[in-house]
């Protein structure tokens, strides 16, 4: 009787999951396009302030977001 009952929870455990997915999926993703996602700056004098922009654009059908950025 045990042994049932787990069985008819995973069944119902594995078609949630599948059903959470199939839903994701269908809300589409956000694709990220980088241009040039690394630039070489030469070199560089201690003092002196450099930038540069990176372009960065969502192709997706979905917000992009940027959570956290980290230099090299």
């Amino acid at each position: 009787m045990r042994k049932r009952f787990y069985l008819i929870l995973l069944i119902v455990f594995i078609f949630v999951i599948g059903f959470l997915a199939s839903v994701q999926a269908a809300e589409g993703a956000p694709v990220t396009v980088i241009e040039n996602s690394s630039f070489d700056f030469g070199e560089i004098y201690e003092g002196i302030d450099v930038l540069h922009d990176f372009k960065i654009q969502n192709k997706g059908d979905a917000d992009l977001e940027i959570k956290e950025v980290k230099t090299g």
